[in-house]
């Protein structure tokens, strides 16, 4: 029987980025385990930043399977346009959540298309569009100022091996950032091995 990879050998593995999401999406059933909701600590306060600060459209940059898209759904009524680079990943989400709106997408590339939306959420890629963060800074600026920018991520303790010469915290995380934080959120367990972190900037 053959043994299914994990992830992480599609992604990030021994501290080097592989960003291979497309065949991830086919070759594996439930990455991160989506369906599960992991990372509750972020994804629920990322519900309450949109209620405290009155965000009523979303862009949702790195969906996945979309269980987070029905969550925001369920909690705030609010349908996300929630974009994947991977065709897959989209294709299970339709699938999944038929009543909810996903498109394939690069947002490094096509974020000003989606000006209209109150808000941007990065969820959980960081990670994977380091280089173009500065440029994704630029049009944010340009394109969405005004509005909000909302970020998902999780931080490792101490076990961190990738993206060091970024940040490795939240609070390094918002110093990088060029946007006023107006919100933020962290959280962990003490059995942890990471950190959950949701944060709101006003652009």
């Amino acid at each position: 029987m053959k043994t299914e990879k994990s992830y992480h050998d599609y992604v990030i593995k021994e501290g080097q980025f592989i960003g291979d999401f497309e065949t991830m999406y086919r070759e594996c059933k439930d990455p991160w385990t989506q369906s599960t909701q992991p990372n509750n600590y972020s994804r629920l306060s990322g519900i309450l930043h949109m209620r405290n600060f009155n965000i009523n459209s979303l862009v949702e940059c790195g969906c996945g399977l979309g269980y987070y898209a029905e969550w925001v759904y369920r909690e705030t009524g609010v349908i996300p346009k929630s974009i994947d680079i991977s065709e897959t990943a989209i294709e299970r989400a339709n699938a999944l959540f038929p009543h909810l709106d996903f498109e394939v997408g690069d947002i490094t590339k096509s974020l000003k298309d989606y000006k209209s939306y109150d808000c941007i959420l990065l969820s959980e890629i960081i990670w994977y569009i380091l280089p173009e963060l500065k440029q994704l800074f630029e049009t944010m600026k340009e394109h969405f100022s005004g509005k909000y920018l909302m970020v998902n991520q999780v931080f490792y303790k101490g076990t961190q091996k990738y993206g060091n010469d970024y940040f490795t915290s939240m609070d390094e995380m918002i110093e990088y950032f060029p946007f006023e934080c107006v919100a933020k959120v962290e959280g962990t367990q003490k059995t942890d091995t990471t950190i959950e972190t949701s944060v709101l900037f006003k652009i």
